[in-house]
């Protein structure tokens, strides 16, 4: 490679850099076993926002059955869900009680690698069930942090780990 090309990659924050430095933010959540009788698996979505900002920056997952329906994760619907109709990427079939994990690559939709502070939602809703919705503000960019959230209704226990 030219070795001007490669100084001009190398001031500019090229590629190479720019994925090398990506932080990888680790979620662990827990869908609890409910003992009912009218026992239906949750919907649930995960994913990022700027605080006071009105959409989301991205979304790392959505568990459902039936599109018509997800409009009854109210935040995720008001902040991504009626202005992306393009989550197919990292839709999947509702799960059943148990411990998940999902990892993100701290970027945007676009492709941006995001920094400073974003928060992290996570929201379960259950038909003839409740409904919850976490937060959390991580800080990407500021070394390995690990968060932990408590139960609600419909998730257990959630653990975040930001960084290595």
């Amino acid at each position: 490679m030219n070795q001007r090309l490669w100084a001009a990659m190398l001031l500019s924050g090229g590629l190479l850099i720019g994925n090398a430095q990506a932080q990888s933010v680790d979620v662990t959540l827990t869908l609890p076993s409910i003992s009912s009788g009218q026992y239906k698996r949750p919907y649930v979505a995960v994913w990022i926002e700027r605080k006071g900002e009105r959409r989301a920056l991205t979304t790392l997952a959505v568990w459902h059955e039936d599109k018509k329906w997800l409009k009854d994760i109210r935040r995720w619907w008001r902040k991504a869900g009626r202005y992306n109709s393009d989550v197919d990427g990292v839709t999947g079939a509702t799960r059943a009680p148990g411990t998940y994990q999902l990892r993100w690559n701290s970027m945007d939709a676009e492709g941006t690698e995001l920094s400073g502070d974003v928060l992290l939602c996570l929201e379960s809703v259950r038909e003839h069930g409740n409904r919850t919705l976490l937060k959390q503000m991580i800080r990407l960019g500021d070394g390995a942090q690990h968060y932990t959230l408590a139960a609600g209704e419909e998730l257990g226990p959630v653990s975040i780990q930001v960084g290595e």
